[in-house]
């Protein structure tokens, strides 16, 4: 089993939570994935400096909604291996979703930040939906409303782990794949990581 596999539950429960927000607007008034602009014309940004892109909002007057599920979802499996690293799988949310960077020991801080950037990277990439290719095909239920792209991502360093904490948006399970092949690249080549953990609880 792939990891997007075993996080397709955790996906498909948030699209399902989003094209459920949807239906309860009138047809046609729905604006899905928005970013916006403040009055000087720019992009209004969100803690992590990346735009702020807004679940579900309201044409006609503007007003917006966030997704978050009452309830962590269950992957389909609790541990599997990325490359060279271990990933451990909990419950949690697609919205919220933790992954945490495990070191052996206290991490050097060129280190922590080499990997606080790619995990920043990644958000980047996502954010302009550079894994948007990996949604299901146009007429798939839900995957017209759409665009693949996450929305943001909190960075912090909390003893000998560094923890992101993604709102993936749309963006298909397909992308955690790569961020793991990447880490495992990292743990090669910058220094050994002893797990990653995806899920749980985001504190």
């Amino acid at each position: 089993m792939t990891l997007a596999e075993a996080l397709e539950p955790l996906y498909r429960n948030y699209l399902r939570r989003l094209d459920e927000m949807v239906a309860r607007l009138p047809e046609g008034v729905a604006l899905t994935e928005q970013t916006t602009r403040g009055d000087d014309g720019r992009l209004a940004l969100g803690e992590d400096g990346l735009a702020l892109r807004f679940d579900v909002a309201d044409a006609r007057d503007g007003h917006t909604w966030e997704v978050h599920g009452a309830h962590p979802d269950e992957p389909l499996a609790t541990q599997l291996r990325a490359g060279l690293v271990e990933v451990r799988l909990e419950p949690g949310n697609w919205e919220e979703l933790p992954v945490v960077c495990a070191f052996d020991g206290a991490p050097l801080p060129d280190d922590a930040e080499e990997l606080a950037d790619l995990l920043r990277g990644f958000a980047i990439l996502s954010w302009y939906g550079g894994f948007a290719g990996a949604l299901p095909p146009r007429g798939t239920p839900g995957a017209d409303h759409w665009l693949g792209r996450a929305h943001g991502v909190r960075v912090q360093l909390r003893e000998n782990e560094l923890w992101a904490i993604y709102d993936l948006g749309t963006c298909p399970p397909a992308a955690l794949d790569s961020l793991c092949t990447a880490l495992s690249g990292y743990s090669d080549s910058r220094v050994p990581l002893a797990h990653i953990r995806i899920g749980g609880k985001p504190l």
